[in-house]
């Protein structure tokens, strides 16, 4: 039953070999297409199509990995989350649980952001994962949790082309059955204006949905959140001052003043939780203090990935990088400019025939797509070829 819930099957669009531009074809952008084709050549164009969808359904950068609803370790369900450059800031009653859910749910649903304004789940099903994770047997929380999120205000800032947009909107919009809530649906939904950076967000942590709900503690949270950002940068340390330090853990104000009240009271609880299971985490933590004289004036948190988790990253970067091939976008003169440089080749069988030999290079992209791919075609020019 959890299937419709977990990920929406996407129709694909007929394949139509008689356009002569690129279109859409079996659901992704066409690489390549003339009419009339020949028989090799409407199989190689199969082929790329193919390989492409696979390519595409590959997790990427931008895209969750793993099962919400199934915790393993040798598939770990993680989902990317905007960071503070993009959501510039969260205001209202976010506590550690609200924000475990909205994770969560942005996980469960993911496929369907962007295609469905609304979506439902169980709540149920939402309690047996939080459960299972964290030992909660109550549903009442849920609804709270719900509550607290809708009235938590965002601000965003997006990008598109040349343009740079603000945005601010409530986090969330829930509602359940009034009766019998244990056996009833949760239905909500993410701000529309929104959706479009959650789901391409540009800059991003990446979170490991099941760790995050096992945490404890709003510090624990917080910490892991702070150190995920920093985790896949070349040097994955997390530099901070006290003040700042005191700021992004949102410590009361007055309280725990002292540097060793801080550091016995939230950072060392946070960096054991991290640390007692770095299975879950990806990395382990280690903590060092900033000294100028005598006073701590800040900490760095080195992030140490186990090996699991640089397998891991390693095979998403792979996968990045085939993604990345076909993304290359040429401009609108260049086909002609390749036609005209390939007399009697198909540019769309030229141009497929290239992104593929540059898969096998050290430095892809090039710099200037649109003159290699002329060169590219240059190249083949010198032999026959067909329409």
């Amino acid at each position: 039953m959890r299937g419709q819930y977990i990920r929406s099957a996407r129709a694909k669009k007929r394949c139509n070999h008689a356009h002569s531009r690129p279109t859409l074809c079996c659901g992704v952008p066409r690489i390549f297409l003339t009419a009339p084709l020949s028989y090799g050549a409407v199989a190689f164009h199969l082929g790329q199509c193919k390989k492409l969808l696979r390519y595409v359904k590959l997790a990427t950068s931008s895209m969750p990995t793993g099962d919400p609803w199934l915790s393993s370790p040798d598939d770990p369900a993680t989902v990317p989350v905007p960071l503070p450059v993009i959501i510039v800031s969260v205001e209202g009653p976010y506590t550690e649980q609200d924000r475990k859910l909205w994770t969560f749910l942005l996980h469960a649903v993911w496929d369907e952001l962007g295609e469905k304004v609304i979506h439902e789940i169980p709540i149920r099903e939402i309690t047996r994962i939080f459960r299972d994770l964290r030992g909660r047997h109550h549903t009442d929380w849920i609804w709270e949790s719900a509550e607290r999120l809708a009235d938590t205000r965002v601000r965003w800032i997006r990008t598109e082309g040349d343009k740079r947009y603000k945005g601010v909107g409530h986090l969330f919009s829930a509602e359940t059955e009034d009766e019998r809530r244990e056996g009833g649906t949760l239905r909500f939904n993410f701000p529309p204006l929104l959706v479009p950076i959650l789901k391409d967000p540009r800059r991003f942590a990446r979170l490991r949905t099941h760790f995050l709900i096992e945490l404890s503690g709003k510090y624990s949270v917080t910490l892991y959140e702070l150190l995920e950002s920093v985790a896949n940068k070349e040097v994955p340390e997390l530099r901070a001052s006290v003040e700042e330090l005191r700021q992004w853990l949102k410590v009361p104000e007055g309280k725990l003043l002292r540097w060793q009240d801080l550091r016995r009271y939230v950072l060392e609880p946070a960096v054991r939780q991290i640390n007692d299971n770095p299975t879950g985490a990806g990395f382990r933590v280690r903590m060092k203090v900033v000294k100028e004289s005598r006073a701590i004036t800040g900490v760095v948190f080195e992030v140490l990935k186990t090996k699991e988790r640089q397998a891991f990253d390693a095979k998403l970067k792979d996968q990045e990088k085939q993604l990345h091939l076909f993304g290359v976008r040429l401009k609108t003169d260049t086909y002609a400019k390749g036609k005209a440089a390939a007399p009697g080749w198909d540019i769309y069988v030229l141009e497929a025939e290239w992104k593929e030999w540059g898969a096998q290079q050290k430095d892809w992209p090039p710099q200037n797509p649109d003159g290699a791919v002329i060169g590219f075609c240059r190249k083949r020019g010198r032999y026959p070829g067909t329409r």
